[in-house]
């Protein structure tokens, strides 16, 4: 019944999106030419219908907030980059800040400490703003991720309802899915969102939750089948390779940080060798390849320049003139990696706070085994040949839900015993101990069981 009820929820809020963004509706008068009659007239429903859904949010579960706040998320990223503080994402952005709010008036639940974790977050951030504001460039797109950021060390610190989570997560990617197949796309890129690798990352969210057995329901593998021709149906590469190196790392019995890195670098000395001639036979675009190259390489060139403060976030100033074979126009293009990107933008110092901040989650996350380090792998697996942390993407919202949730407690059902962790020994019976136990406390480089699987 609850799956029922949020997925007509959720599906009635796409169609309503859906219907507004392709509304041929007047455009609203420029500041310029308006009268203050009509500034004052126009003003009035966005202010009451933004009070209507602060009000809302302060009663709804946290967790269907943050459902709210990645459907109504999608498809704004460009826009994002060079709106104002109150922009395209002012509905998601003030979702997201009431759920802060409702957070930090809650008590505070005891969970693991993860403030070197924390700590590098909060330095990448900072640095980047410091190197932004030092280029002269605007901070908008980083006040929105430093809202990202916050959610996960909320959600780290409090947790919140991880299956509610997964259950509007997997019923929004199910509605993007059949809507696309039903308009014929031949290319899935989603009934609202508009971009075939958001899309992917969509559905491949969707499915950690599946293959980990934290969402369980009758018929669910046969919902992970569906997702997964979904993720062949974007003919995205990225999305693809992702999907590959989660279901390798979801097939190990034993995990560990070093045998993370080792699968995740097999897996891409593999598929770097393999992208030409799949390309070839599947008959996708093998310009998308050359342009990604030549993005990273021109971004090592502008991160060079400027080693220390970088360009200022978004911005590489040797794109400007960047020109390939089959463009007639210039225009700027940032490097097609997240590690690059961030070495031109915010130099060595954001990027090396940004390694040991994925280092630390990934060394937090391994031992548990759950949806949360799934889809951490794939972030990164898409990271080698995506910028995937910017303002407005669905993807990088779902990266801290999920990120976040996988380090804080998780909070038990109604009428059921505490969630037990993947991989953890807390609240169970204590069996007579033949060898040393294992659980989230393990030491870096140790391995852990895997789960049983039902």
């Amino acid at each position: 019944m609850v799956g029922v009820a949020i997925s007509v929820l959720l599906i009635s809020v796409l169609q309503s999106t859906h219907l507004y963004h392709n509304s041929d509706a007047p455009p609203v008068a420029t500041a310029e030419h308006a009268s203050p009659m009509d500034v004052m007239g126009s003003a009035w429903p966005a202010s009451v219908a933004l009070v209507i859904l602060a009000t809302l949010g302060m009663l709804v579960p946290p967790a269907v907030v943050l459902i709210g706040a990645v459907v109504l998320a999608h498809a704004l990223g460009i826009a994002a980059l060079q709106a104002p503080l109150v922009g395209p994402l002012l509905i998601s952005d003030v979702l997201l800040l009431v759920h802060l709010l409702r957070g930090l008036a809650q008590r505070p639940t005891r969970a693991e400490r993860n403030g070197a974790v924390s700590l590098w977050l909060a330095l990448f951030l900072s640095w980047s703003f410091l190197a932004t504001l030092y280029a002269g460039m605007p901070v908008t797109p980083l006040l929105r991720i430093a809202v990202y950021g916050a959610v996960f060390l909320l959600l780290s610190r409090q947790g919140t309802d991880r299956r509610l989570i997964y259950c509007g997560v997997l019923c929004y990617a199910l509605a993007n899915l059949l809507g696309g197949v039903l308009e014929g796309q031949p290319r899935l890129v989603g009934v609202d969102i508009g971009d075939p690798f958001q899309t992917g990352a969509l559905l491949l969210a969707a499915l950690c939750p599946l293959l980990t057995s934290e969402l369980r329901f009758r018929g669910r593998w046969v919902v992970g089948a569906v997702l997964l021709c979904g993720i062949v149906q974007t003919q995205t590469r990225s999305v693809w390779f992702a999907t590959v190196v989660v279901l390798v790392v979801w097939a190990q019995r034993k995990l560990s940080t070093v045998k993370l890195v080792v699968i995740l670098a097999g897996l891409v000395l593999t598929g770097l060798n393999m992208v030409d001639s799949v390309s070839q036979r599947l008959g996708l675009n093998g310009f998308s390849a050359v342009l990604r190259t030549q993005s990273v390489v021109n971004g090592i060139r502008s991160g060079l320049e400027n080693p220390v403060f970088g360009s200022g976030w978004s911005r590489v100033s040797s794109m400007d003139h960047f020109q390939v074979a089959g463009w007639n126009t210039l225009r700027q293009v940032l490097p097609y990696n997240l590690f690059v990107n961030v070495f031109a933008s915010a130099g060595l110092p954001g990027l090396l706070a940004l390694v040991l901040f994925l280092g630390g989650l990934i060394r937090r996350l391994a031992c548990r085994r759950g949806a949360p380090l799934l889809f951490t792998v794939a972030v990164l697996a898409m990271s080698l040949t995506e910028m995937t942390l910017y303002a407005g993407s669905m993807q990088t919202l779902l990266f801290f839900v999920y990120a976040g949730m996988g380090l804080g407690p998780a909070r038990p059902v109604r009428g059921e015993s505490p969630e037990i962790l993947p991989g953890t020994t807390a609240n169970r019976p204590t069996p007579p101990r033949t060898s040393k136990p294992r659980g989230p406390h393990t030491k870096a480089g140790a391995t852990c069981e895997a789960p049983a699987r039902t």
